[in-house]
């Protein structure tokens, strides 16, 4: 029983392709495999550029591009010479798998405090899969998984990014000399205290001000203790907690 006989109509209809038009067809076949991968991961990468990552929509297109005709290569290359020919047409696709991974480590950046790009690095990986997926013939399997991390995207930017800009932070202006980041670390670290980024948003010719972003569920008594510890360096000009008005999960709901 061959690949086409095991697919649904649409699938079986692009494995099909390969066998007709006096060999033409293959070409079709990679064009609309191509096509398809690329439309599916640049739709995905474009969240990723309009968040002003460095791999956008034409990192995540070419890279699904790039795996989809790989696993065609991989699968139809040797086929067609020679029908009968046993060989492994996964040694490509894991090849490729592999090398995503170093593709990903790329943009993950590690600072002091936090790790930016596991988002941009898992986006990569899973347009990768699309490829594969898409260039061996499994064309409504990989639309079926390009769907699902659209709306992954979509949930990430429309619930989860407003729940953290509601969540509660700390402005902090303080000597431009001080080492407020890696005191404010060493605070949180020492008290427990659960702290999820820190941006430098201002700098001036003496101060500088530092935004401290913390969890949406923390406890305000930890929030009370870390500007009431900041308060006592005389290297903090001025501090203040912001938290906003719809945040019912907190009993002080304004900026102090």
């Amino acid at each position: 029983m061959t690949l086409a006989n095991n697919s649904n109509v649409i699938d079986k209809w692009f494995l099909d392709l390969t066998n007709k038009y006096s060999g033409w067809g293959m070409v079709i076949y990679v064009i609309l495999t191509l096509l398809i991968s690329a439309i599916l991961s640049a739709l995905i990468g474009l969240e990723r550029y309009r968040r002003g990552e460095n791999a956008g929509i034409r990192t995540h297109a070419l890279l699904t591009i790039g795996c989809s005709f790989l696993m065609t290569i991989s699968i139809w290359a040797i086929k067609k010479p020679d029908p009968n020919y046993n060989y492994d047409i996964s040694r490509i696709a894991a090849g490729s798998v592999t090398g995503i991974g170093f593709l990903g480590t790329g943009v993950i950046i590690k600072d002091k405090f936090t790790v930016k790009g596991l988002s941009t690095a898992t986006t990569l990986w899973i347009c990768a899969a699309i490829g594969l997926a898409v260039g061996s013939g499994f064309v409504v399997e990989g639309v079926i998984a390009g769907a699902i991390a659209m709306l992954l995207v979509f949930i990430r930017n429309r619930i989860i990014i407003p729940v953290d800009e509601n969540a509660p932070h700390v402005i902090i202006r303080v000597n431009k000399e001080y080492p407020a980041l890696e005191n404010i670390k060493q605070l949180c670290d020492k008290n427990l205290i659960n702290l999820k980024n820190m941006d430098i948003s201002e700098i001036n010719e003496n101060d500088m001000v530092i935004v401290a972003y913390f969890p949406y569920k923390i406890n305000p008594n930890f929030l009370e203790y870390f500007m009431i510890e900041m308060k006592k360096n005389p290297n903090v000009l001025e501090i203040k907690k912001v938290m906003k008005t719809n945040n019912k999960r907190f009993r002080d709901t304004h900026e102090s």
